[in-house]
């Protein structure tokens, strides 16, 4: 009996934190938290540890406050895929696609990799094709450059350094020095961009999609092959992209944003 009540008090607590720092709209200090929630400080300290090590918290910058991490966003937008808004997130990505032609792509942050969630492609005899479900590595491709940019910086560099920095083309950063040059850059421009570094022959632009806190988990993107696009070509379409990305942060997050408070 004690076991088995202990173990469901603990599960309790940890939503108890989890619905909080959501409902919340912005990254949490610990004794925030433990106001917040009611429990005593080791014992939410204790919870926010654990959430963090399963990659459903993060911390900031300053190593006070709590955010989502991947792993919850994860967990919503899994839940929002097998729901209606599934119709309307794929309907603004192949409104998308038909306003530029070129494929086009919802990739979403998932550990040390991106994974394809959904996908609308070109009517081009020629195409490079992607699975909804393909993984694709982070330090080659426009929204992996992008994503990981945008992450707190001791995510970034945990990620960097857990990773080999394969190079899969001649263009290919495989630099780690190199790499955080070009992701500076990235955060200066919030646009990512693959020049032949995943694909030779290929390039691609990226947008993030912002959720309500925490930093973006998923982006949206056109891929093309050189001989049709340049990449300066396609960065004319970053207006289209950021546009189609404000419409899929109220697909996606509006459920949350808009949650009146308790």
């Amino acid at each position: 009996m004690g076991r088995t009540r202990s173990t469901g008090s603990t599960g309790e607590r940890l939503l108890k934190v989890l619905h909080t720092i959501t409902g919340a709209g912005r990254p949490l200090s610990l004794p925030e938290l433990t106001d917040a929630v009611g429990l005593p400080k080791p014992t939410v300290h204790r919870l926010v540890t654990l959430l963090e090590s399963t990659g459903h918290l993060i911390r900031e910058a300053d190593a006070r406050r709590y955010a989502t991490g991947p792993a919850l966003q994860r967990l919503a937008l899994e839940v929002l895929q097998s729901q209606p808004g599934h119709a309307a997130r794929h309907a603004v990505l192949r409104g998308l696609a038909e306003k530029v032609g070129e494929a086009c792509n919802i990739v979403l942050l998932d550990g040390g990799q991106l994974t394809y969630i959904d996908r609308v492609d070109t009517q081009w005899p020629l195409r490079i094709r992607f699975d909804v479900g393909s993984h694709v590595p982070l330090h080659c491709t426009a929204t992996g450059k992008l994503l990981l940019a945008l992450q707190p910086k001791r995510v970034r560099d945990r990620i960097i350094k857990s990773k080999v920095l394969e190079p899969m083309t001649p263009q290919t950063i495989t630099d780690a020095d190199r790499l955080e040059a070009a992701l500076a850059e990235i955060r200066r421009t919030r646009v990512g961009t693959d020049d032949q570094e995943f694909l030779s022959e290929m390039v691609a632009v990226a947008v993030p999609v912002m959720p309500t806190s925490g930093p973006p988990v998923v982006a949206v993107s056109i891929h093309a092959p050189v001989f049709r696009r340049s990449l300066d070509t396609l960065r004319e379409f970053v207006p289209d992209l950021r546009s189609a990305a404000r419409e899929l942060e109220t697909v996606l997050y509006t459920d949350v944003a808009e949650e009146p408070d308790a």
